[in-house]
């Protein structure tokens, strides 16, 4: 029996070389959405949340 794990890609690059780490105080959006989960690319260098990033 084999499990596939889903791997997360960058809606912008496509790639898969990503940093996830939990979002922090921001001056703009203050406090909303602290404790969610944020990705950030290394080759394109976009942030991005959990819930745009593309599991394939």
């Amino acid at each position: 029996m084999t499990v596939e794990t889903k791997q997360e890609k960058c809606p912008y690059c496509e790639s898969s070389d990503l940093t996830k780490k939990k979002r922090g105080w921001t001056i703009t959006t203050g406090i909303f959405g602290m404790n969610q989960m944020q990705y950030q690319c290394h080759e394109c260098g976009k942030k991005f949340m959990e819930k745009k990033a593309n599991f394939d």
